[in-house]
C-alpha cells in the first residue's frame, strides 16, 4: 500500500470551532473525525472476501409503510408484494351497532407515496381485495415468507385503477359484498374476529409496477357511507374503518429467480458483482479481515482520523433509480448491529450512506468501527443492506472484488 503524507484542512468556521490550547491527550481518541485539523496518513484497505446471500427472514409486522404491486428485470427476476391487514373500528370506539343503517357505498383509500420502477409514470393497475378466511391475529409476529388463506368465493374489488405521480390518495369503490361484512354489531375485539381482514394485492394481468403506500396515513383506511331513517327524516353519515395504523397488518413478498444467475442457489460470490435487493430479496456480507490483521501487524497503534466505506456502483446500475441509502452492520459473535459513526453537527452528504453521484459510489463513515477491529486485530465481517427494504424496490448491482474500482475502506491515520 503506497502512504502519503496528508494535512486536512476543513473551513475557517469549522477551525474556529474547534480550535483549542489544551495539551495533547489520547482523550476522545473514538471521536477522532475527518473535519478535525490534523496530520495524517493516507491509506486504503480493500476487502478481501464478498458475497450475495438471501435476505429472506425479514419481518414485516406493523409497519409504517407497505408495497403493493408486481416488477421483474433479467437480473433479479419477478418480485410480488401483498398487503395483508385488519379491518378495525375506529381506536376511540369500543363497539358498533351498524347492523341497521342502510350502506349506500363503501370506498377503500390509502396514502400513496411512491411509484416504481418510473416515478413519473401513469400506471393502470388491477387492484383485487379479497377477505381473509383466516384471522389476521395482533399478537402474532409475521415475516416476508408468510400468507393467509382468503375467501375465494367473494371478491370485494378486481378491476383497473389508474395511478400517477401526482396522486397522493388512490381511492376505489368496493362491491357491495363488503357490506355483510361491517353491518353489524360486535365490540371492537369481536369484529377483528368476525370480519377477519382483507387481502390487497396488484395482479399480473395489469400494469407492472410497485405503489407504496402510507400506513400511518389518516387516507389509508375504509370508509362507509350510509343512511337511515328516524322520525320520518333521512339522516346520513360515513363512518370510518381502520386500515394500516390502529391495525395489525403485514406485507408478503415472493421471488422468482427461475432463469437468474441466483437460480442456482446461495450464496453468491461476489467476485465480479455485488447484489443488494429489497422486500427479502438479497443482501452482501464484506470481510476485510486480511487487510485489517495486516494492518493492525504493521501499525499496532495507529488512530483512526477518518475511514469511509467505499461500494461503487457497477457501470449497469448507473443512471437507474438506486436505494435512497444503505446501511452497514457490525458483527459481535453471532449478533449484528448498526454500525453508526455519523456525526449530525456537519452536512457529511455522502458519509452516510447515501449515493454520492460524483464518484458513483455509496459512501459510509467506518472510523470508530475501524478502530474497533483494529483493537480486536481481525474483522468479524460487514453485512450490507438496503434501509427501506420493506417498502420500496429500488435495487443496486455493486462492483465485485475483481473489479479496478472495487469495494474498499479509504482510511487516514497517525501513529
Amino acid at each position: 500500500m503506497r502512504r502519503y503524507k496528508l494535512i486536512l484542512l476543513f473551513t475557517a468556521a469549522v477551525l474556529a470551532m474547534s480550535a483549542c490550547t489544551d495539551e495533547e491527550s489520547d482523550l476522545g481518541i473514538d471521536l477522532t473525525d475527518s473535519t478535525t485539523l490534523y496530520h495524517g496518513i493516507a491509506d486504503t484497505l480493500y476487502a478481501d472476501n464478498a458475497w450475495t446471500e438471501f435476505d429472506d427472514s425479514l419481518t414485516t409486522s406493523n409497519l409504517s409503510f407497505g408495497i403493493i404491486g408486481n416488477y421483474h428485470d433479467a437480473t433479479f427476476g419477478h418480485v410480488s408484494s401483498i398487503l395483508y391487514t385488519q379491518l378495525a373500528l375506529p381506536s376511540n370506539a369500543n363497539d358498533i351497532a351498524f347492523d341497521s343503517m342502510v350502506i349506500d357505498s363503501v370506498v377503500l383509500s390509502f396514502a400513496k407515496t411512491q411509484l416504481f420502477p418510473d416515478t413519473s409514470a401513469t400506471y393502470h393497475f388491477r387492484f383485487e381485495v379479497k377477505q381473509l378466511s383466516e384471522q389476521l391475529l395482533s399478537d402474532t409476529t409475521y415475516y416476508a415468507f408468510d400468507q393467509l388463506p382468503v375467501d375465494e368465493n367473494t371478491t370485494f374489488f378486481n378491476d383497473i385503477v389508474p395511478v400517477t405521480y401526482y396522486d397522493t390518495v388512490v381511492s376505489f369503490k368496493l362491491d357491495t359484498s363488503i357490506n355483510r361484512v361491517i353491518r353489524r354489531s360486535a365490540t371492537a375485539e369481536d369484529f377483528l374476529a368476525e370480519t377477519k381482514g382483507l387481502r390487497i394485492r396488484i395482479l399480473n394481468s395489469s400494469d407492472e409496477g410497485m405503489v407504496t403506500v402510507d400506513l400511518t396515513s389518516a387516507n389509508t383506511c375504509l370508509r362507509a357511507h350510509y343512511h337511515y331513517v328516524y322520525d320520518g327524516d333521512t339522516i346520513g353519515g360515513t363512518y370510518t374503518f381502520l386500515l394500516g395504523t390502529g391495525t395489525s397488518h403485514f406485507s408478503h413478498f415472493e421471488h422468482d429467480y427461475s432463469s437468474t444467475i441466483f437460480a442456482s442457489g446461495n450464496p453468491f460470490p461476489g467476485t465480479f458483482r455485488l447484489y443488494l435487493e429489497p422486500l427479502a430479496g438479497h443482501r452482501v456480507r464484506l470481510s476485510f479481515d486480511n487487510a485489517v490483521q495486516a494492518f493492525h501487524a504493521a501499525h499496532p497503534w495507529a488512530v483512526i482520523h477518518h475511514a469511509e466505506l467505499l461500494l461503487p456502483v457497477a457501470p449497469e446500475s448507473v443512471g437507474t433509480e438506486l436505494p435512497d441509502q444503505l446501511l452497514t452492520l457490525g458483527k459481535v459473535g453471532e449478533s449484528w448491529y448498526y454500525i453508526d459513526d455519523l456525526i449530525n453537527i456537519y452536512d457529511l452528504s455522502g458519509y452516510d450512506g447515501t449515493y454520492h453521484s460524483d464518484r458513483a459510489a455509496y459512501c459510509i463513515r467506518l472510523a470508530q468501527h475501524l478502530q474497533g477491529l483494529l483493537r480486536l486485530g481481525n474483522d468479524p465481517g460487514i453485512r450490507l443492506q438496503i434501509n427501506a427494504s420493506r417498502h420500496a424496490a429500488q435495487r443496486v448491482i455493486l462492483n465485485g472484488l475483481s473489479s479496478t474500482d472495487r469495494p474498499r475502506i479509504a482510511i487516514v491515520y497517525s501513529e
